[in-house]
């Protein structure tokens, strides 16, 4: 079945590519509202939460993969373990940015942020508590790099025409 184009039809095809971990550039979405039609926009918001909570689970999903590879090597757990949680933070970055799209509805953006906040809050909980009696390398690692934290802003590209550092190359 083909859809015709248009604001949902843009929405839908964005969402479900968010949904499975593919970030689009999202400036051309049209502002969720009600000019959209009740159950246009009904239907709409229910896609909205559905790629969120997929998304989400993604990264839960990753984060768990991380956090099990730490079971091998007890002496590199501390760095494999801080390791794990900066890149679960740096995966965060694309929910952060869909529960600020300003497409959406206001409501709807406190609403994702909120669930997004909870989930960070239950996951930092859940980690404190699996490493409660482990060495205070780890506990130190877990509170020293929380998912709460905002992750680190990405370096700026060096600027052109200079070389990476690195060897130095002279024929």
């Amino acid at each position: 079945m083909r859809h015709a184009p248009g604001p949902y039809a843009d929405w839908r095809a964005w969402l479900d590519a968010f949904a499975e971990g593919t970030d689009l550039p999202s400036a051309h979405l049209a502002p969720i509202d009600e000019q959209m039609g009740p159950h246009v926009h009904e239907r709409l918001l229910r896609h909205v939460s559905e790629a969120f909570s997929r998304r989400q689970r993604r990264w839960a999903d990753a984060f768990q993969r991380d956090l099990g590879t730490l079971a091998g090597d007890p002496g590199r757990a501390v760095h494999s373990l801080a390791a794990a949680m900066v890149s679960a933070r740096t995966r965060l970055v694309p929910l952060h940015r869909f529960c600020a799209l300003p497409a959406m509805p206001q409501a709807l953006r406190d609403e994702l942020k909120s669930a997004l906040d909870e989930t960070l809050r239950s996951s930092q909980r859940s980690i404190e508590d699996s490493v409660r009696h482990a060495p205070m390398e780890l506990q130190a690692a877990v509170r020293g790099n929380r998912l709460t934290a905002p992750p680190a802003p990405p370096s700026p590209p060096p600027p052109p025409g200079r070389q990476s550092p690195g060897r130095r190359v002279i024929i």
